[in-house]
């Protein structure tokens, strides 16, 4: 996800984003080489494929895909055409209202534009769930990953119709595998009650986060029954930062848990927020710890980089609040000094693309309002950009959570004092803006034709790039560019970009 808290809207992830007065210059324009291995491509070409409340049929099947949220995910194949699948929350329309849901949208990127040839619910809050061995009415559809593949693994969690709890209505981490062109099929992987892969402990009944790379390899954030540590008190239970696979979800190791210390060696474990997972057994991971001191009552936050396979002392620190350590230490040590609430994007290399929060307080604007977008490379952490405060409508006021592709290249938003946003892609040094809304107009259909771009809604998940650069995001657009406050003049749609 880009922001802690799976259960925000987009709306509200505008809000935050939007909200923020600190500015931001970001990017320097130099002309030397960056830190990624892929080269910034020239520019793209950006297509509405899919509008909200289209209705009719695709495929054969009807379209019931109602409202679409900014949670969009990338899981085509890494071949220049061919079919692909995006996977993307928003609402069945129903005979009687509509519920949340989750979709494939099946994409045949061979014709161009891309077409999508299929839309159909895969799962819907308050229907029936079928899976291998049974199954149950959902309740709430968590966070999700998937992989070029076109497998999709997500949190979800049951309505209790016993009256009593039962291990078969529990919490549990599911897979969605796409077997042709029109079908695919769920089965659990893990739920409340299975063996951690440490050997001495049970999954709880609170799935966090999840990531999936191309190799079905599996990272998760859980709740156990492993007692934490000694070093940290007042906790009942405790939660664990779990390496694992699709194929054998009982074999794997325990990357770290409460009451760990981290790698520095001066902060506790508390929690596991949000993760990434790349090819190579490479991840990142957002955690909150203390200080390993009595007068420590406050939790912050460290982002933590390294390989799955590697024990957690080796693991690097990329950022840590000045709570868990001291600026100048930081700087030092090369480490980003902020907080960390976006989600953080890792490749292969172990490059990280993230944000940090500047926690100072600020009579005039408060704590957390400034942000810093970092780029991590060959072992440090590199500050792309500098803060400052500013009404300036050229100015950047607000930056989204990142990704980062395969080959390095970090693909961003950034929002402007004036309120319109840009997209951008940069290799850790240089930068090109390939979007604009306020002056950019897309083809498309429902309706056909160009329309004004008003709103990018990009970063909520790491998975919105794929092997070809090619991007999938949701963004609003104007019908009438004339009736900019009308909300009934605003359209919301899928949105593909394809690299030129």
């Amino acid at each position: 996800m880009g922001t802690t808290g799976s259960r925000s809207s987009r709306r509200d992830v505008l809000k935050t984003i939007g909200g923020v007065l600190g500015g931001v210059h970001l990017l320097g324009r130099g002309t030397a080489r960056g830190q990624a291995i892929g080269a910034i491509p020239n520019s793209y070409k950006f297509y509405r494929v899919l509008g909200t409340n289209e209705g009719g049929s695709l495929g054969g099947t009807p379209n019931r895909l109602g409202d679409i949220s900014g949670s969009v995910m990338m899981a085509t194949p890494p071949s220049p055409g061919g079919i692909g699948h995006v996977y993307l929350h928003g609402t069945e329309r129903q005979q009687f209202g509509s519920n949340a849901a989750l979709f494939d949208v099946v994409i045949d990127f061979s014709r161009t534009p891309p077409v999508v040839v299929r839309v159909v619910s895969i799962a819907v809050e308050g229907s029936r769930l079928l899976f291998d061995g049974g199954h149950i009415i959902i309740s709430h559809i968590g966070t999700g990953a998937s992989n070029a593949s076109g497998q999709y693994v997500t949190t979800i969690e049951a309505v209790d119709q016993s009256g009593t709890v039962k291990v078969a209505n529990s919490p549990g981490v599911y897979l969605f595998q796409p077997t042709s062109f029109i079908g695919g099929s769920w089965s659990r992987i893990i739920q409340f009650g299975d063996p951690v892969p440490d050997g001495s402990s049970l999954y709880g009944g609170d799935f966090g986060d999840v990531a999936l790379d191309d190799n079905e390899n599996l990272l998760l954030a859980a709740a156990t029954t492993q007692s934490p540590g000694g070093n940290v008190a007042g906790f009942a239970g405790s939660q664990a930062l779990i390496s694992t696979s699709l194929g054998a979800p009982t074999r794997g190791r325990v990357l770290l848990q409460t009451g760990d210390m981290l790698p520095f060696g001066s902060a506790v474990v508390e929690s596991v927020g949000l993760i990434d997972l790349a090819p190579r057994n490479a991840f990142a991971a957002q955690i909150t710890a203390r200080r390993a001191d009595p007068s420590a009552t406050r939790s912050a936050t460290a982002l933590l980089v390294g390989n799955t396979q590697a024990e957690l002392a080796q693991q690097g620190i990329v950022a840590a609040s000045p709570e868990l350590m001291p600026p100048d230490l930081a700087s030092q040590r090369n480490i980003t000094s902020g907080e960390t609430f976006f989600g953080p994007r890792v490749d292969p290399l172990q490059d990280v693309a993230f944000v940090t929060h500047d926690g100072t307080f600020q009579p005039s604007i408060g704590s957390n309002a400034i942000e810093t977008l970092g780029y991590y490379s060959r072992g440090s952490a590199r500050l792309i950009q500098n803060t400052e405060i500013s009404a300036n409508s050229d100015k950047v006021v607000a930056v989204g959570a990142p990704c980062i592709g395969s080959t390095g290249l970090m693909y961003g938003t950034q929002m402007l004092g004036d309120g319109t946003s840009q997209l951008f892609i940069s290799d850790g040094v240089n930068s090109r803006i390939v979007l604009r809304s306020g002056v950019d107009r897309i083809p498309g259909r429902s309706p056909n034709g160009d329309l004004t771009l008003t709103e990018i809604l990009f970063g909520q998940h790491s998975t919105q790039v794929d092997a070809m650069g090619r991007l999938a995001f949701t963004a609003e657009f104007l019908v009438d560019p004339g009736r900019p406050r009308d909300s009934a003049n605003v359209r919301t749609a899928l949105v593909i970009g394809i690299p030129q």
